[in-house]
């Protein structure tokens, strides 16, 4: 697994029907398991965390930053070891309400075992974090070391936050999922329980019970998660724990029961519980079933609180039962409750099952409409197998975040024969992709002005290979070797909005707007 690879990356300026992919990650060795969220007050500002390595004993957590919808980006921060043998995982990321990010994600020590799952804090806008505290301590339930997928989420009134977790890979089940919360913005942490009680057990057959969790738009901590006790259901299913006081005590009630959940035992199965933010009663589960022979992609909706369902309703519109497995599932709502869906998609691959190559592709469900959209591409090429990488894990999970009509997506796949994290951004009501490239740390050795203009543009920086000048409609109108001074002429192009690229001799490439007046 630790092996060295040199990483090129083509960029090709055209706009298409699907967006164009940037590796944001560049790494040599591996990057996984990506979350990504955007501000609820600013679309363009954008955080993502992932897994990976740095030199240290094993993972760390590394993050970036976009404050223009991902035009151009931060440098890498590393979030924190708690020791210096400790290994990071399992990021995720939430805004609240104040405009402040917190990052939650275990960092460990197996053999002997310590560490925990830290939750970190950023007061402007993730470009630097500080004040972690520990909320689950690994050795809470004694030898259960409930540390593993820590899951974040934080009420949108209050700014309490609250997270679920379940016990670390190598601890055998019987297992249970834990929950705790903090009212005071992560300062300190109440004790942890566990999600499950007595007629709604997760049981004993279930070795990693994964508990996904919410928070409605009035503040009603929403968790959901598995079971398997045939006393309670012969079937296995999941069950929802629904909270209004912070966890100190929660009312649940059975989803949805089915022997059709599994499959291949590559496949990853994760699953997502969300709320619609501009409706409390509707709440979506995304997850994955073999209900018609393969695995697809399937949501359940409630529009009452989730006191009942909506029969399972199949995502991907590839034919039925043919053989072509989807998984790596995941889901957000917009502001106004236009729900987004993407997953690793095999449909045009020449084999089946896991062990093939595969894309990115999502669809969209509008609020108005009680239909799912026809599925598109995220992704812009397809990724070859590798079982070197996606035999392992750290590539359970993708991110896509939904805000005004316009989705962000980020995944891990190996297209350039190590696993790395890539981005992508599309407007969705418009049916049009924005391209939007991911700049290097060098992004301040390259100086544009005046921007705008009527007439010149000069361009000044260092080791500038070529520029390539795109409209609006995405045609190339000059491209030409570029020097590190020299002018380019507007005048003779109409008032709009232009695109400038600019690729170094590194091979980084720089993307500029350029407004004529």
């Amino acid at each position: 697994m630790l092996r060295t690879k040199l990483i090129l990356l083509t960029f090709m300026f055209q706009y298409i029907l699907y967006s164009q992919n940037i590796n944001i990650s560049n790494g040599l060795v591996f990057e996984g398991e990506p979350y990504i969220i955007s501000n609820p007050n600013n679309s363009n500002h954008i955080v993502v965390a992932w897994m990976g390595f740095t030199g240290g004993p094993g993972l760390s957590i590394k993050t970036k930053v976009s404050f223009n919808g991902g035009a151009t980006w931060s440098t890498v921060k590393v979030l924190p070891h708690f020791a210096s043998t400790h290994k990071s995982a399992d990021p995720s990321l939430a805004f609240d309400n104040l405009g402040n990010i917190y990052a939650c994600y275990i960092d460990y020590r197996e053999s002997p075992d310590s560490g925990g799952v830290y939750v970190i804090k950023s007061i402007d806008g993730g470009l630097n974090w500080s004040g972690a505290t520990k909320a689950i301590d690994m050795y809470v339930d004694g030898s259960k070391k409930p540390i593993d997928r820590p899951w974040m989420s934080i009420n949108p009134i209050n700014n309490h936050i609250y997270i679920t977790s379940k016990p670390a890979p190598w601890v055998s089940a019987p297992n249970r999922a834990y929950f705790v919360a903090s009212t005071d913005a992560g300062t300190s942490w109440q004790a942890v329980r566990y999600i499950d009680t007595t007629g709604y057990l997760i049981g004993n057959l279930i070795a990693q019970p994964m508990a996904t969790n919410t928070v409605s738009s009035t503040g009603e901590i929403l968790v959901i998660y598995p079971s398997y006790v045939a006393s309670q259901n012969i079937l296995p299913g999941f069950i929802l724990a629904r909270s209004t006081n912070d966890g100190a005590s929660f009312t649940y009630q059975g989803v949805y029961y089915s022997n059709t959940s599994g499959s291949d035992t590559l496949a990853k199965l994760g699953y997502k519980l969300i709320a619609d933010p501009s409706n409390s009663n509707h709440i979506v589960f995304v997850y994955l079933s073999k209900m018609n022979g393969d695995l697809d992609v399937m949501i359940l909706e409630s529009i009452n609180g989730g006191t009942n369902w909506s029969t399972p309703k199949r995502v991907n519109d590839d034919a039925l039962s043919n053989g072509k497995m989807q998984d790596l599932v995941w889901a957000d709502f917009d502001e106004d409750g236009d729900l987004a869906l993407a997953w690793r998609d095999r449909r045009n691959a020449s084999g089946t099952g896991y062990s093939t190559d595969s894309e990115i592709w999502g669809a969209i469900k509008w609020k108005d409409s009680s239909s799912i959209s026809a599925n598109f591409k995220i992704s812009d090429t397809m990724a070859i197998y590798n079982a070197l990488y996606l035999t392992q894990s750290g590539n359970d999970f993708m991110g896509i975040d939904m805000l005004k009509d316009t989705l962000n997506a980020v995944w891990g796949d190996v297209r350039n024969g190590v696993l790395n994290i890539y981005f992508s951004r599309k407007s969705l009501r418009e049916g049009t992709t924005e391209i939007q490239l991911l700049s290097s740390e060098k992004i301040d050795d390259i100086n544009i002005y005046p921007n705008p203009t009527s007439s010149i543009i000069n361009i000044e920086g260092s080791d500038i290979l070529n520029i390539i000048l795109i409209d609006g409609k995405g045609s190339t109108l000059e491209e030409f070797k570029g020097a590190n001074q020299m002018q380019l002429s507007m005048g003779n192009y109409p008032q709009g909005k232009y695109y400038l690229y600019i690729k170094t001799k590194e091979g980084t490439v720089f993307r500029k707007i350029i407004i004529k007046k």
